[in-house]
């Protein structure tokens, strides 16, 4: 064991402290990045079945087979395995949300042409 002394003021301690904990902070980071979980934003099909139901929209399995053979959901294919985007299934869902401003102006151009078609 060396027996050294060193000797130095409180402003270069302080320094050589902060050069010691600059240099191990990356790696106590990026230690850290290596054991948390990593959230993916793919599902596979029974995950997705489980998500939407979650949402409150009825899906099952053949539902979602079905749907993805009229390709009337986002997915993807790798291989044989169909995989989903949380965000992708969410952007799908609000883009078939009706609101009630849009059912009342579409109930009312459906009366508009039915008139036009009855005057002729």
């Amino acid at each position: 064991m060396d027996n050294t002394v060193i000797v130095t003021t409180p402003a270069e301690l302080r320094a050589i402290v902060a050069d010691e904990v600059a240099a191990i902070l990356p790696k106590l980071a990026d230690f850290r990045r290596k054991n948390e979980a990593v959230e993916t934003d793919t599902m596979n099909l029974e995950t997705a079945v489980v998500f939407l139901s979650e949402l409150g929209i009825p899906a099952t399995r053949d539902t979602l087979y079905n749907l993805v053979y009229k390709k009337t959901i986002p997915y993807r294919k790798f291989g044989r395995r169909t995989l989903f985007s949380k965000k992708e299934l969410i952007a799908w869902i609000e883009s078939r949300t009706v609101r009630s401003d849009e059912k009342r102006t579409a109930a009312a151009r459906r009366i508009a042409a039915n008139a036009e078609r009855k005057q002729r």
